[in-house]
């Protein structure tokens, strides 16, 4: 039985992946007031809408991660 690792930055990307996604969708039901005049939301659905740059920013920090093991492991040489 063979276990292998994920690659490296793989977690990171996930969870940015999934904070955007909350994110846009935070943003999505943030925008309803201005199409639904009478609905009010509370301010903090404001705040939870700006959680898409700090996914942004962990998919960002998951690619580097990757790129940096990718180009760590093609420049050992293999034994």
């Amino acid at each position: 039985m063979s276990t292998s690792r994920p690659p490296a930055g793989d977690r990171l990307l996930r969870a940015g992946a999934i904070v955007t996604v909350i994110g846009l969708v935070t943003t999505m039901v943030a925008m309803l007031p201005l199409i639904i005049p009478d609905l009010t939301l509370p301010p903090a659905m404001w705040f939870a809408s700006m959680i898409i740059g700090i996914g942004l920013a962990m998919v960002i920090a998951g690619f580097a991660v990757s790129a940096r093991a990718r180009a760590r492991s093609a420049s050992q040489p293999e034994s």
